[in-house]
């Protein structure tokens, strides 16, 4: 999944603190939904992602169908596993103000 050709962020004009995600492909197209909480929890087979969504909109069912949908649900988790993994992938800079390569500006 691709940001700007599978899916897009969306900061609602009343509230910068809220990011939005519009699907723009895939069986889902033009659904928009917000994550809540996420959290990884440690069961006896592995780690498990466990999190929270809100389906703002969508043109093929009724938001509130896709809040139950077992295949949405599935979908929005390898969506958020996918964000979270580009993310990673963004060079990391710390609260010193530098990237992880080099060393602290603090003496």
């Amino acid at each position: 999944m691709i940001e700007g050709i599978d899916y897009c962020f969306i900061e609602p004009k009343k509230d910068k603190t809220i990011t939005f995600i519009k699907l723009l492909e895939g069986p889902y197209k033009g659904t928009i939904y917000k994550y809540g909480k996420v959290k990884i929890l440690e069961q006896d087979d592995g780690p498990h992602l466990h999190f929270a969504f809100d389906v703002l909109e969508s043109p093929q069912n009724k938001a509130k169908n896709l809040q139950k949908d077992t295949n949405f649900i599935k979908y929005a988790g390898d969506m958020l596993v996918e964000i979270m993994g580009a993310n990673l992938d963004e060079e990391i800079i710390d609260e010193t103000g530098t990237n992880d390569s080099k060393e602290s500006d603090l003496q």
